[in-house]
């Protein structure tokens, strides 16, 4: 099993993810590779179409 893990730079990024998404991820909160390709997909979205920079990662541990 692979572990993955979320973060937002700046950190308050991540409050505004989980609103636009209706989550509850916290900063630095390990994701299993069960959620990996959704989650990837929507923090693609986020970034590009929202902050339209590189504010939420997801990064294999």
């Amino acid at each position: 099993m692979t572990i993955y893990k979320i973060t937002a730079v700046p950190s308050h990024f991540m409050e505004l993810f989980n609103s636009y998404y209706d989550y509850e991820y916290q900063n630095g909160e390990y994701v299993s590779d069960n959620d990996y390709e959704a989650l990837k997909k929507e923090v693609d979205h986020f970034n590009k179409n929202v902050t339209k920079t590189v504010t939420i990662k997801i990064e294999k541990l």
